[in-house]
């Protein structure tokens, strides 16, 4: 039962938050909002480990609304005034729905107004016949389309620089209503034949709340272009970050680059098509360079090392001018997309110039692999720091919040994301449900480390799981560390129960079919079996309510790779925050098994066991790893399961 100093609190909060979508706030929630509130205020970063059910996105849009509304337009040098605007920003499309679901809340129980432009990749939101084209080779067609003024859907927007009479007649339309998800504004567009991109730019300027990809504002040539468009400062942003835990790598990889042999096999398959003959020679000779970089020794097994920036460099200087060669090859491509749309020999100038960039934080190496298709040479230039992008944004951003389920330890990402001490607020907040709607197990007889993998390892782990699934009803799903050790286990796996593979590249319908079979088969007397891999598909962002999911099964942990990328993480890490093996090794291993963890208990009435089968999970430095009560270890798994099921 809540006191009454709390309950008076509570009252006296829901009178400051005017945007609150719900008549009441729960308890487990209050302290959360209160913590956004302050954390806003007083223009910190708070770092926000808050379980799935607490209410992480109506509690920071809400207090985010509050702020905006009660904030003065900041005044300029040059006179102008700025009002602020609240960016949330996902790596999952699932929750851009979400977050405008919540906002339509907002103003159906509030009555509030609110402008939202719900914002996805410029490919996904383009009207042009655009099948097969990603990345540069997209935002390269499309550039040149829009200079020819060829693009019809663009010229129906603008006259030049003007908006046309019928845009602004549809600007106005949107305006008032929003909030709209991105796929009802794009049917609006189609109807008027308009860049539903370009729409949502006009409809984002006036704009209360920004939805959008991480990439809007930490690849920083999407976000000085966005900005631009947009009449925005960072000084103007009140930030929210969901699924923190992602921004990290997610960062990493928009600033990595990679140039192989088969790109470099393309790109000479494409001068020759259209006639580039004086770039034969070059790429030929690039070819030859990586070959010679990837000079391995009959014992090396990794068959990977460092290499310098001059190594490379200084080979290329002997057969071109390095200069000459990217704009050389960046003006080819551009010719060649006018005939064909895209072309790898842009792909191949982009990497020559991301390898002119910094040594400081990046890794540059050479690996030679094997793929589906054959030997592959790969030169990289991989980014093993985030703080060279994301320290400023968040020094210069009003306000922000990182949240997650899984954002543990707090104080890992606030080093790596690079958030001074005296600015962060670190919080961890319990999970609202009840404890006994969940049985947390960790079953020490079996691993999956390499010294003891085999078939009669894989054959013990096999027969637990069949055990687990059949003490189990209905629906579960096992986790695995790789697809290649859930197909070995999963020979020995013996069940009534009908089997569903994730596969390693699905597409979103495949996903969608997949979860629809899937959930169809808790009806039936077995139920059914997800066999998916941590970190892939399934393991995240991905909701199982009520009783579509009674068991999750985390079988190994699933630890990178120790190649040399991972070893020169550890020791980068290691210098920075003298955290290596933590940062870079236990915690991004562990965080993976708690988000496939999390799929089983999505709301306060379900109810499931999570069993990590792992005997590393007892040790204490893998123990310590999690967020508040830890599972208990136990042999006597046959009793729990049958008593907490029955």
């Amino acid at each position: 039962m809540v006191s009454n100093s709390k309950t008076q609190s509570s009252q006296e909060l829901m009178k400051e938050l005017d945007y609150f979508p719900h008549p009441t706030i729960r308890e487990g929630q209050r302290q959360l909002v209160e913590d956004i509130l302050v954390t806003f205020k007083e223009k910190k970063v708070l770092l926000a480990h808050a379980p799935t059910g607490l209410g992480k996105t109506a509690s920071a849009l809400a207090v985010a609304l509050q702020i905006l509304n009660n904030s003065e337009a900041r005044e300029k040098e040059d006179g102008t005034t700025r009002k602020k605007k609240v960016f949330f920003l996902t790596n999952r499309h699932t929750q851009h729905k979400i977050a405008v679901d919540t906002l339509k809340e907002i103003k159906n129980k509030r009555g509030h107004k609110i402008v939202c432009v719900d914002l996805i990749g410029k490919r996904w939101m383009c009207n042009q016949e655009i099948a097969g084209l990603f990345g540069n080779d997209f935002n390269e067609f499309c550039k040149s389309i829009v200079e020819k003024g060829e693009c019809e859907f663009l010229n129906n927007v603008k006259n030049g620089q003007k908006l046309t009479m019928e845009s602004k007649l549809l600007l106005k339309n949107l305006q008032n209503m929003s909030p709209l998800h991105n796929e009802e504004l794009i049917v609006e567009c189609k109807e008027q034949q308009m860049c539903s991109y370009e729409m949502s730019i006009m409809l984002g300027k006036d704009a209360d709340v920004f939805i959008g990809d991480y990439y809007y504002l930490f690849n920083p040539y999407v976000m000085i272009a966005l900005f631009k468009k947009m009449d925005l400062e960072l000084e103007d942003v009140i930030l929210v970050v969901d699924e923190g835990h992602n921004l990290p790598n997610r960062v990493m990889d928009m600033l990595s680059s990679n140039l192989t042999t088969n790109m470099l096999k393309n790109g000479l398959m494409e001068a020759k098509k259209f006639h580039f003959k004086g770039m034969i020679n070059w790429l030929q000779e690039l070819n030859r360079i990586l070959i010679n970089l990837a000079d391995f020794k009959e014992e090396d097994r990794n068959k990977e090392k460092l290499v310098t920036k001059d190594s490379f460099l200084s080979e290329v200087q002997k057969v071109v001018n390095y200069e000459e060669l990217i704009d050389e090859l960046e003006q080819a491509a551009e010719e060649i997309r006018k005939k064909q749309k895209k072309s790898y020999l842009g792909g191949i100038s982009t990497f020559l110039e991301s390898w002119k960039g910094d040594d400081e934080g990046y890794l540059r190496s050479v690996s030679d692999r094997t793929n589906k298709y054959g030997p592959l040479i790969t030169l990289s230039y991989s980014c093993l720091d985030p703080r060279v992008i994301t320290t400023p944004i968040f020094e210069r951003v009003h306000s922000s919040i990182i949240m997650s389920g899984t954002l543990n330890p707090t104080s890992m990402y606030r080093d790596v994301l690079g958030i001074k001490k005296e600015k962060a607020v670190e919080k961890h907040y319990p999970s609202p449900f009840p404890a006994e709607n969940k049985l947390d197990l960790i079953i020490p007889e079996t691993t999956t480390k390499f010294t003891a993998r085999g078939d009669v390892m894989y054959k013990k782990i096999a027969e637990i799981c069949t055990k687990l699934n059949k003490l189990i009803p209905g629906n579960t799903a096992l986790f695995f560390p790789s697809y290649y050790m859930r197909d070995q286990i999963c020979a020995f796996l013996n069940s009534d129960k009908k089997l569903f593979w994730e596969k390693q590249s699905m597409s979103k319908e495949e996903k969608e079919q997949f979860l629809e079979g899937f959930k169809l088969e808790k009806n039936k007397r077995q139920g059914g079996i997800l066999l998916g891999v941590a970190g892939a598909n399934f393991a995240e962002g991905v909701d199982f309510p009520g009783d579509l999911l009674n068991g999750v099964i985390v079988v190994g942990l699933p630890l990178a790779k120790p190649d040399l990328k991972t070893k020169e993480i550890i020791k980068y890490y290691d210098n920075k925050f003298n955290r290596g093996w933590d940062y870079g090794y236990i915690y991004p291993a562990m965080n993976k098994c708690l988000q496939s963890a999390g799929r089983c208990i999505r709301s306060e009435t379900d109810k499931g066991a999570v069993i990590y089968l792992e005997e590393r999970f007892a040790w204490q430095k893998y123990l310590g790893c999690f967020p508040g009560n830890c599972p208990r270890v136990t042999k006597d798994y046959f009793i729990l399961l049958n008593e907490f099921f029955r």
